[in-house]
């Protein structure tokens, strides 16, 4: 059966959490990949290379002295231009030596420190600082969580941001602040939240061995639940690190190990099922049994609605009393004493000028630039690096992938006549997924081969239509990819949760793409009929980046054509943190120097834009190599003159 797009998601989801953490059967098998594990964290949470600590800035707005309790305002900066904001609870009066604390990270109810101040009364009542600080989107923080969530910032995909990442530099930020308090003992702070903030305090606690023990929340999801059980529907981007490795979430927890690690999970909770949480626990309990500390890691269930309990409250006050404070506090639960809105609000409406929080993924997403070459030799240096960068970071699941794809012509006849043409069909599988594809091929052997890759709404006969008017001049095969032609999916607005459940497993459309043309181009390479000639690779929209980026990597490819594409991955051609290594436009100066090389058609804003690709081509004196024409019959009139 022909899977869908969706389908394939669900089960490439499923695959990764089923795998996760199996193959770990030594301590020192598993210490030998926590480095390399560890940078994929933070490329996955879009912080790699983290961002140079700025002066935090630290300014204390305000002071309140309730019974049992301080509360000091605190803004501060996470980048310069960039405010957060929290209030510290502090015990009064205060002990003669320093004392515990907690980094309390807020989920996404109400208007963060303030929602959330009764926890921090409750820590410093019993003896501890608590830092409860406001996501990027809370109180007066302009920052946004839901790019891919509502389908308004898909250009996060190739920038690599998600909001889990722009609330994880946040959090370091906030324990940097923390560390700076005098009354703190910075050996004994722990981290938790619930929800959103159940998230964050883990992936602090991954990133950060400054915390020494965490408590999450209901804040922790599995790929195979979140996308095959669909609650990726009611959870916010800033649940999730980006899929780049096809990681699942168990194996970035186990980060934490041998590190004291509690998970509270309401069994009512209807963003999350038993199964999920429980099979994290087991996985990630797996880990600490190595490290023989099995204890240091918990789950505690409790009833209930998406929420704290009484119950849970006294599990991580436990918790950290044990393996932060390493002594036993006063048993104070949450009550019902609360500070005024008015009176807890750290900038009164009003946030420091300038205040480019809403920028984030913008600055997170510094885009390398390379120089322009002087002449050949130095530009296939060049050339060599970025072009072995991209394989690294950007396309290494193309190396890895199983996905092989078996390709069969259909009908006992093997072939039909079409005009002067032998007219022939197949059927391709690739991940449960069907490609179709027709082939017509000249009776006197032809010079030339266009494969022409289909994009989502395309199928054979749009794509003959396209190229038809010259088929006497060179063989056409025409490729409907996988979710494409009569399997197409609906990638409009309003289905942005494909994006999104590619995204997350790390595989976009182009990806699958890509990987189904190695096969494709090797399949009829080994045909007699085409065994001899040149090939020439033809897309249009996403399908042209797909042509393009394969083209880069297999240099047996004469040249590309680029129908009606993007002029920057930020517009489309989504590729996972693509844009920090290169743009569409530089990625097509990587032809260069074949003496075949690159047309773009409907080229829009690539005319006006003399940019860096362009500019390869004028350095290495082929300039006219580099094609901008307006329509399709015109560019393979172009490109076949000059190839033959």
């Amino acid at each position: 059966m022909n899977k869908t797009l969706w389908q394939y998601y669900v089960d490439k989801a499923s695959e990764i959490t089923d795998n996760a953490l199996n193959h770990i059967k030594t301590l020192k098998q598993w210490e030998n990949e926590i480095e390399q594990r560890k940078k994929e964290f933070f490329i996955s949470m879009g912080l790699n290379p983290l961002p140079e600590k700025c002066d935090l800035s630290i300014s204390i707005i305000g002071t309140l002295r309730k019974k049992g309790f301080i509360a000091k305002k605190i803004s501060y900066q996470i980048l310069p231009d960039c405010y957060s904001s929290g209030i510290l609870f502090l015990p009064d009066p205060l002990p003669s030596k320093k004392v515990p604390a907690v980094l309390y990270c807020c989920g996404h109810s109400g208007l963060g420190a303030h929602w959330y101040q009764k926890h921090g009364i409750m820590w410093a009542k019993r003896g501890y600082a608590c830092f409860i600080f406001e996501t990027i989107r809370q109180s007066e923080n302009p920052g946004y969580h839901h790019g891919l969530f509502t389908g308004k910032r898909l250009d996060w995909i190739s920038r690599g941001y998600t909001a889990a990442g722009g609330e994880l530099l946040n959090s370091m930020c906030a324990l940097d602040v923390l560390c700076e308090m005098p009354e703190i003992d910075k050996n004994r702070i722990g981290a938790t939240g619930i929800s959103g903030g159940g998230a964050h305090s883990h992936f602090l606690a991954i990133a950060d061995e400054r915390i020494k023990a965490v408590a999450t929340s209901c804040g922790i999801s599995l790929l195979k639940f979140a996308i095959g059980y669909r609650t990726m529907f009611q959870h916010c981007d800033c649940m999730y690190a980006n899929g780049n490795f096809q990681r699942d979430g168990s194996e970035f927890s186990a980060l934490i190990a041998p590190r004291p690690l509690l998970y509270c999970f309401a069994s009512e909770d209807n963003l999350f099922v038993h199964d999920e949480y429980r099979t994290m626990y087991q996985k990630v309990k797996h880990i600490y049994r190595l490290y023989g500390c099995e204890e240091k890691c918990e789950l505690f269930e409790y009833p209930g609605p998406h929420a704290y309990s009484s119950e849970s409250v006294k599990k991580i006050n436990e918790w950290f009393d044990r393996y932060v404070a390493g002594e036993q506090h006063p048993d104070i639960g949450l009550d019902s004493e609360t500070i005024a809105e008015s009176e807890i609000s750290v900038f009164n409406g009003k946030t420091p000028e300038p205040d480019r929080l809403d920028i984030l993924p913008e600055l997170l997403t510094i885009k390398k630039t390379y120089p322009l070459p002087v002449d050949k030799n130095e530009w296939n240096t060049l050339r060599n690096e970025i072009v072995e960068n991209l394989k690294k970071n950007i396309f290494h699941w193309l190396d890895r992938s199983n996905e092989k794809m078996e390709i069969k012509k259909i009908g006992h006849q093997g072939q039909w006549i079409w005009e002067n043409n032998y007219f022939s069909r197949y059927v391709a599988k690739s991940g449960g997924m069907e490609s179709y594809i027709e082939v017509f091929s000249k009776k006197n052997p032809a010079q030339n081969t266009i494969i022409v890759l289909g994009d989502y709404k395309q199928n054979t006969q749009t794509l003959l239509n396209k190229t038809g008017l010259l088929t006497e001049k060179f063989n056409l095969i025409l490729v409907e990819p996988r979710a494409c032609g009569r399997n197409a999916a609906d990638m409009e607005q309003g289905n942005h949760c494909l994006y999104r459940a590619g995204v997350m497993t790390g595989i976009t459309p182009i990806m699958m793409w890509m990987n189904d043309m190695k096969y494709v181009v090797e399949f009829f390479k080994n045909t007699d009929a085409f065994a001899k000639t040149k090939f020439v690779l033809f897309g249009t929209g996403e399908a042209a980046g797909a042509c393009l980026y394969y083209s880069i990597f297999d240099e047996s490819i004469s040249a590309v054509i680029l129908d009606s594409v993007v002029d920057t991955h930020a517009g489309g051609c989504y590729i996972p943190g693509i844009l920090k290594d290169i743009d569409i436009t530089d990625a097509s100066g990587l032809m260069a120097p074949r003496v075949f090389a690159v047309c773009v058609v409907n080229m829009d804003r690539w005319f006006l834009k003399m940019h860096w690709g362009v500019r390869v081509y004028e350095r290495l004196g082929i300039k006219e190599k580099y094609i901008m024409v307006q329509n399709t019959n015109t560019a393979i009139e172009k490109v076949l003159s000059e190839i033959s």
